[in-house]
């Protein structure tokens, strides 16, 4: 469920608020074939929900369509576009994005995911869309972002643990 519940991980992005007016009013959870810029309208970087790309996507990004979505759930060297992810997220999934260099912290944050990806909807992939030296972790309505300096495994544990299919209105 989305809620603004200050007892769960992450900050809170009111979707329903952002999306009620301008360009695409009404589509939080909407399939368009556009390019959305989500900061622009108010979402987060990365964005946390929002309309999303719908097409079926190949096992990477190389390999997948224009506006494909949602991605194979696993761990990617090359970066999925914004609207594939959000895409997850409505899925129940959760996406940790990350613009680091830190081939030492990037092998740590992978087995993290790894050893919960077949329990757990995960995409994890980089993101160079942020800034530099920074971790995001996003559900739909929730992301948990800090530089990579302030990285702690049991954060990044936590949030996968609470939001993991949390918001699934699919069923997936």
């Amino acid at each position: 469920e989305a809620d603004d519940d200050p007892a769960l991980p992450g900050m809170w992005v009111d979707l329903a608020e952002i999306y009620l007016e301008g360009p695409y009013p009404g589509t939080a959870g909407s399939h368009v074939e556009v390019d959305i810029d989500y900061e622009a309208l108010g979402n987060s970087n990365p964005p946390v929900g929002g309309p999303h790309w719908g097409a079926r996507c190949g096992e990477t990004p190389a390999e997948s369509p224009a506006f494909c979505g949602p991605a194979p759930w696993g761990i990617f060297q090359d970066e999925w576009d914004p609207e594939t992810l959000v895409h997850n997220m409505e899925h129940g999934g959760v996406v940790l994005w990350y613009n680091t260099s830190d081939e030492d912290l990037i092998d740590e944050v992978k087995a993290i995911i790894l050893a919960r990806l077949d329990d757990n909807l995960l995409v994890m992939a980089p993101y160079s869309g942020m800034e530099n030296e920074t971790i995001a972790i996003t559900s739909w309505s929730r992301i948990d972002k800090f530089p990579v300096d302030e990285y702690d495994a049991g954060r990044v544990e936590r949030f996968i643990d609470v939001h993991a299919r949390r918001f699934n209105p699919e069923g997936f």
